[in-house]
């Protein structure tokens, strides 16, 4: 997506959350918070190159991303637009609750890493207790500037429904907003056809948009 923008003219600025990636620190001392803070700093970045204009910065994120894009939207005015890939928009904590066994909940209450929905989640029990001190659906309602969400119908990770409440509660809110399915396409849209299908979507929503 990212060599996407670039040849379409977009100045794209794309990075790893603490811990992730190429980015110092271990993925286990994780926190949300900690997340929202790199999102904020990378956009402080992004308006210092001579190249940006801060008039049209906007946020892209895919899943938890995608939820740190929501909160970044609702509360930090410099981002102009946002788009939303398989986000998780749902409370978190009683879905990995579920998901967890006792030994895990045992461990978790030490303060060790566990592991959660099918390797998609090692966290420790501060990330936990702060999964859900913004929960995107509660501030969506605040969010003026246009909002872009993309979303397969084959999404076991994420489920479609929250894709699909998130922009109820956006609709009215812009006459830009829209909600994007992709027909197959599961939570990474693995799939060529679906990749491309969401490049040419958000390129075509950001000419009308930006």
């Amino acid at each position: 997506m990212a060599r996407s923008l670039c040849k379409s003219g977009f100045t794209v600025l794309r990075f790893d959350f603490r811990g992730s990636g190429d980015s110092d620190g271990e993925f286990e001392d994780t926190t949300l918070p900690g997340e929202v803070s790199d999102g904020e700093a990378a956009l402080t970045f992004l308006i210092r190159q001579r190249s940006v204009d801060r008039r049209r910065v906007g946020i892209i994120g895919l899943s938890m991303g995608g939820r740190v894009a929501t909160i970044l939207a609702s509360k930090d005015e410099r981002v102009k637009f946002a788009i939303l890939y398989s986000a998780a928009l749902d409370p978190l904590r009683d879905k990995f609750l579920r998901q967890m066994d006792k030994d895990k909940l045992e461990k978790l209450n030490l303060g060790e890493a566990v592991e959660v929905s099918n390797g998609w989640y090692l966290e420790k029990k501060g990330f936990f207790d702060m999964i859900d001190y913004v929960i995107p659906f509660e501030v969506m309602g605040r969010i003026k500037i246009p909002m872009l969400i993309i979303h397969g119908d084959r999404d076991f990770v994420i489920p479609l429904e929250e894709a699909e409440k998130g922009y109820s509660i956006i609709k009215s809110l812009n006459d830009k907003n829209e909600l994007y399915v992709v027909e197959g396409g599961d939570h990474t849209f693995s799939k060529k056809e679906h990749t491309l299908k969401v490049i040419d979507k958000t390129l075509n929503w950001l000419k009308r948009v930006v």
